[in-house]
């Protein structure tokens, strides 16, 4: 898989504009305690339902998207998420597809990531910065931290990709 090297990404028409940086560890403390709570996974992998809720889960809640693959594996839709990821993506997301949310520029590569870290049971982090045109909640410029995990959907059904974000506001 190719490094992003702040890459920018941009919509055709040019409402969105992101820059990715993978990074190989957080600075963020609390990615580095869900990393370390990924490194303590069950050897059967987080499952949702199961292990996500728990009292671990708790305190990152309000900072994780869950992504249902889509028949094909073309696109994921959004299937639970955090109450702080509005800033992120506006009013509710939830069954929104990932290529509708993030941008046609920039979800082939996510959506390569995400496939890949399904299969292979690894996870990936990466420095964000977003430029947007119209502000959500008063923001046009955002800059957080990412981390895709792959876990397990509720009784085992399938692989989804839980993301965690978090900010510097």
């Amino acid at each position: 898989m190719s490094e992003l090297d702040l890459t920018t990404f941009a919509n055709s028409d040019a409402a969105l504009t992101e820059c990715a940086r993978r990074i190989t560890v957080p600075r963020t403390p609390a990615l580095q305690d869900l990393i370390k709570l990924w490194h303590a996974r069950p050897a059967d992998g987080f499952e949702i339902g199961r292990d996500i809720p728990s009292r671990a889960f708790a305190p990152f809640l309000s900072h994780l998207l869950f992504w249902a693959p889509m028949v094909g594996g073309n696109d994921l839709v959004l299937r639970l998420c955090g109450e702080a990821l509005r800033l992120r993506f506006g009013d509710d997301a939830i069954g929104k597809r990932f290529s509708e949310v993030i941008g046609a520029d920039v979800a082939p590569y996510f959506l390569t990531e995400g496939k890949q870290h399904l299969t292979d049971e690894s996870y990936v982090c990466f420095d964000m910065r977003l430029l947007r045109k119209e502000p959500i909640e008063g923001r046009s410029e955002l800059h957080f931290e990412l981390v895709i995990f792959p876990v397990w959907a509720q009784q085992r059904s399938e692989r989804w990709i839980l993301n965690a974000l978090y900010y510097f506001l």
